[in-house]
């Protein structure tokens, strides 16, 4: 957790988070009255690997909650619900068929 900062203006500094693709992931104090132009980092400088790895992770990150959310609007389709509901009562039909008839013509 990073410590509170003081913006210029005297208020307690906003931390932000920077998704650039220089700067992925890393931390800082903006004000939060954007009253002042307080602007500093608050996290250290990332090593070059750090960098190179972490856009890649955060696509990956957004591309898997993407999959995620599609599937999850399937479930929530009414007709997918019809169609499963009516299939199990068609599959029951046509084993309850076969139990009946005992292999009788």
């Amino acid at each position: 957790m990073l410590p509170s900062q003081v913006c210029y203006c005297g208020k307690v500094a906003k931390i932000q988070t920077s998704w650039t693709s220089s700067h992925p992931g890393r931390r800082f104090y903006v004000c939060a009255q954007k009253r002042c132009q307080m602007w500093e980092w608050g996290d250290p400088v990332m090593c070059n690997r750090s960098k190179q790895i972490i856009p890649g992770l955060l696509r990956r990150i957004n591309s898997l909650e993407a999959e995620k959310k599609k599937g999850n609007s399937k479930l929530k389709n009414p007709w997918f619900w019809v169609s499963l509901c009516m299939f199990g009562v068609i599959l029951c039909l046509i084993l309850n068929e076969d139990k009946g008839t005992n292999g009788q013509l």
